[in-house]
């Protein structure tokens, strides 16, 4: 070959010449006038190892001098012109140099060889952790340490900037080297020619075989490992260990850098992975590289997965064509092996698409099963996978040879390590998953001809029907759903009609919704309605009805009550006069679950009721007893016996669910852990608060731990602890906790969300009393929270909905401690009639807001109008089992009070009863016990309950 020729011939010379050092040569040709282009000591070694071929310019200096200095005294002209037709010969058919020379901006401390190095790449940006890790690497000083000397593995990605990192690395830290040689390890050849090189270089400490290279690189690799100096070896683009690790020295006083692509490697090192670039990282490189803003670079570099091999690219691209951001990445969209093939990036010999696609090529030839994983994860989206995931598709489920080896834990183990080796996949999580880039995954999708892609998306969604867990309900299920989720949308899932695959979203859906990600939920309902029931919405399926149900489901967990009332009335009808429906259909009682939520929490606690009666009875005569959607029937039953104020009967069944939950899934299940919140609820209800904080305090943390701080069941189960602590009078952490509890709401919901509207009137209540306590660093009275809070609930929910006029009975309580006595009565007068129209004369809201008005009366000097009012009150109380509630005590001890002057005995009959009551309930040092003791008027606010 001509360039071997050449590389050989000049080393003929050289070693005639005595094989002076390379800088003595570059020192030659700077202090000579007549040779006016200087030729680094880096060129030089280019030159001889044949890892470059310089310009002529810079191949003649070396050759007269090497010439002048031969022992054989050859006539240099003649040899300047033996070496021109060679050179010419070799300019033909020598490779493209990996490397480039340039002079070392640090001298090193000896005049031992120093090979080539690609040259500091201009501007390089990021990557210090990395370099501080790879610095910072342990080392040994020791011959015989060899279990602690290994090599440092820089593995990543085609383009990921392996060789830039090392060589930044290098240029950096190389002066602390006395030898510096860089090897370009793609072929076992060329590695063992460049350690020649070396050996050469070194030829006072190595022997050189004349005859035999391969025992002139076991010599030089003895002397490097028992070597008196330090010395730096980088192995560039590795070919996998097997083929050239015993090319690598085992020990000594140096280090070895590997750059690969080959993850194999990692066993056989010190890995520091080299990942794509951080994101601001990524905007730096296209805004150093071109005119661009920052939010078209932010763009650009999503949509190119931060490699900045592709940033490079599409930088040089767009300076060559000045083609915008949008259009590049429509274009991308459109012809991504085209685009991904133009705009040749300094210091990158290949292009992405054909990095990529060459490599994908050589897979599908070596194995056609791995070829097939790829292009089915090219479908899939660019998120780590697990291999459990893959593992999930049964050989039936998938055709061969894709379906074989997934089937087979040793071909899928197979098949993950050759499209590792060829860089086209990368481990993820610690190892844990696997990672196919996004750029990766356009080449081979573009690649694949409509055939191939057609069953390559076949493929990626037949693997999630594969892996689907169903049973979205049951915690266990949720990690995988979690997986599926991310490979929904990419695989086009959501568009195909075979009902295994809705039965994948369906189940998607739920889960979202059971984590409290009521946004996703919805965006993907959302996505499923229109392909499912097409443009004229039509509801004809099971399926599409469980889409709108679950749609309409998301829509009030957003607080978007009147949208879901109109969707749900809308199913609702369809199904009843549905021919494949109508009442006795599983759909049409699930929907029905929907409008009894929606009708309870506008305030039609009637029909929410009627509605749950028919579930339950329909459920018993299907199913069987305790079946879970019985469960769930009867547990919204209680829900609507706590909206009418019958805590008792709520209990009862919240009891005994308690119970049904625990014996089914545990203590630590999260539906017994929204069993006994519920229950929680009901003791409240009852007056019951210290009850009510030892279930709540104990469970709290569990929950938190299992879902997470911001799942809406903690949230819930959070302000009831919150409410609980301020009727137990532990004032201050009741006021810390409505705060904290509103703050979170309003981020998670926003501020008109019925949860975050019931948040501001407990924050509001906890003020309040903190305020009438005089609690240090109390906060001022937050009488704009209250009213802002009323008006939305009248807008939200109606003006005569019973958590509106709850909300206006709170508000005239701080209107009263303003001393605004007059708005204060027309405010509490008010809610207090409508309350009594909409829900009657047992409901506690009543009782409550009858207690705020007799204040009123009191202060507007009607004691026997407040009187009158009271008694009827605690009539109606104990027709309806009230009356030993808190609430109601603070109701006879303000009758009391307001009675002593006219009838001292019978306002002492009712006082000292229900004061020794309080004291029972609520504890002698109560703050309402004590400002009761003194002969104040109690309040009784009230505290909307969770939607």
């Amino acid at each position: 070959m001509p360039h071997e020729d050449l590389v050989a011939q000049l080393r003929i010379l050289w070693r005639a010449a005595g094989q002076p050092s390379y800088r003595r040569i570059s020192g030659e040709i700077r202090d000579r006038d007549e040779m006016t282009e200087k030729v680094s000591h880096e060129t030089v070694n280019g030159l001889l190892s044949g890892t470059a071929t310089p310009k002529w310019s810079k191949v003649e200096p070396v050759v007269r001098v090497l010439a002048e200095m031969a022992a054989h005294r050859p006539d240099p002209q003649a040899e300047v012109q033996r070496f021109l037709a060679l050179w010419n010969e070799s300019r033909a058919s020598a490779p493209p140099s990996p490397v480039a020379t340039v002079e070392p901006e640090t001298p090193h401390p000896t005049e031992l060889p120093n090979g080539s190095v690609p040259p500091r790449k201009p501007g390089f940006t990021g990557r210090e952790d990395l370099l501080e890790r790879m610095k910072s690497a342990p080392e040994s000083d020791s011959e015989s340490d060899s279990e602690s000397w290994r090599p440092m593995i820089l593995h990543g990605l085609s383009g990921v900037g392996k060789t830039s990192l090392a060589a930044e690395f290098v240029h950096r830290e190389g002066h602390h080297y006395d030898v510096v040689w860089w090897i370009v390890a793609e072929q076992v050849a060329r590695t063992r020619s460049a350690l020649a090189a070396l050996a050469d270089r070194l030829s006072e400490t190595v022997e050189i075989s004349q005859s035999d290279i391969g025992q002139t690189v076991l010599n030089l690799l003895g002397a490097l490992e028992s070597a008196s100096f330090s010395w730096l070896l980088v192995y560039d683009n590795a070919i996998g260990p097997e083929q050239i690790r015993e090319l690598l020295p085992t020990a000594g006083r140096g280090t070895v850098i590997v750059t690969t692509r080959d993850g194999s490697w990692n066993e056989y090192g010190r890995t520091v992975p080299v990942g794509v670039l951080p994101r601001q990282d990524s905007i730096a490189l296209l805004q150093r590289n071109s005119r661009i803003s920052f939010d078209d670079a932010d763009l650009l570099a999503d949509r190119l997965g931060d490699l900045p091999l592709a940033l490079e690219q599409a930088s040089a691209m767009r300076a060559a064509t000045n083609v915008s951001v949008p259009e590049y990445l429509r274009r991308l969209d459109r012809q991504a092996t085209a685009v991904l093939s133009q705009g040749q990036a300094r210091d990158y010999p290949e292009t992405v698409a054909g990095a990529f696609g060459l490599a994908f090529d050589e897979v599908k030839r070596v194995s056609a099963g791995a070829g097939q994983l790829l292009a089915m994860l090219s479908c899939l989206s660019a998120e780590p996978v697990s291999p459990a995931l893959l593992r999930t598709a049964a050989e039936h489920s998938i055709p061969p040879p894709l379906g074989r080896v997934l089937a087979q834990d040793a071909q899928l183990e197979a098949a993950l390590q050759l499209l590792e080796r060829y860089g086209l996949l990368t481990a993820a999580d610690g190892g844990q998953k696997v990672q196919v880039h996004r750029l990766v995954q356009l080449v081979v999708r573009d690649s694949l001809l409509g055939p191939d892609r057609q069953l390559a998306y076949d493929n990626a969604r037949r693997l999630l029907v594969a892996a689907n867990p169903h049973d979205p309900d049951d915690p266990l299920t949720w990690e995988m759903h979690a997986q599926i989720g991310q490979h929904i949308g990419p695989t086009g899932l959501v568009e195909n009609a075979a009902r295994p695959m809705r039965r994948v979203v369906l189940d998607q859906i739920r889960y979202l919704y059971l984590l409290g990600d009521f946004d996703g939920s919805l965006r993907l309902t959302a996505e499923a309605r229109r392909a499912w029931a097409g443009p004229g919405d039509v509801w004809d399926d099971d399926e599409t009805f469980a889409c709108i149900d679950r749609y309409a489901l998301n829509l009030v967990a957003l607080g978007r009550y009147a949208e879901a009332e109109r969707l749900y009335d809308m199913a609702w009808t369809r199904l009843n006069n549905h021919e494949r429906f109508g009442a006795n259909n599983d759909r049409t009682a699930r929907t029905a679950n929907g409008v009894a939520m929606v009708s309870r929490i506008l305030g039609s606690y009637g029909k929410a009721a009627n509605l749950e009666r028919y579930r339950i009875e329909y459920y018993q005569r299907t199913r069987g007893a305790n079946n879970v959607e019985l469960l769930r029937a009867r547990s919204n039953m209680a829900l609507c016996h706590r909206a009418i104020g019958e805590f008792d009967k709520a209990r009862e069944i919240d009891e005994d669910l308690v119970r049904l939950w625990r014996q089914a899934h545990g203590e630590n299940d999260y539906r017994t852990h929204f069993a006994i919140s519920n229950l929680a609820r009901d003791l409240f209800g009852l007056g019951k608060y210290e009850q009510v904080l030892q279930l709540q305090e104990d469970m709290l943390p569990a929950m938190r731990d299992q879902l997470g701080e911001r799942h809406p069941s903690v949230m819930l189960a959070a302000r009831t602890t919150a409410i609980a602590l301020r009727k137990a009078g532990r004032i201050a952490e009741a006021l810390k906790a409505s705060q904290q509890h509103h703050l979170i709401c309003q981020g998670e919901w926003g501020s008109e969300n019925g949860n975050t509207l019931a948040a501001a009137m407990s924050y509001a209540n906890a003020v309040r009393v903190a305020v009438a306590a005089r609690l240090p660093d109390a906060p001022l009275l937050t009488y704009t929270t209250s009213l802002r809070t009323v008006n939305t609930y009248r807008a939200r929910f109606g003006e005569t909905n019973p958590v509106a006029l709850a909300a206006a009975v709170n508000h005239a309580i701080i209107l009263r401690m303003m001393g605004e006595r007059n708005t204060a009565r027309r405010t509490c007068e008010s809610a207090y009639r409508q309350l009594l129209d909409g829900v009657g004369v047992s409901h506690p809201y009543v009782h409550a807001a009858a207690v705020g008005l007799a204040n009123d009366l009191v202060v507007n000097n009607d004691v026997e109008g407040a009187a009158r009012l009271l008694r009827t009150t605690l009539e109606n109380a104990r027709a309806a089992k009230r009356d030993q509630h808190p609430d109601m005590l603070i109701c006879a001890i303000n009758l009391g009070i307001i009675t002593r002057e006219q009838d001292p005995q019978g306002a002492n009959a009712l006082l000292e009863p229900a004061l020794n009551a309080l004291r029972t309930a609520l504890g002698p040092e109560h703050p309402q016990v004590r400002a009761a003791a003194r002969g104040e008027r109690g309040e009784c606010d009230i505290e909307p309950p969770p939607f």
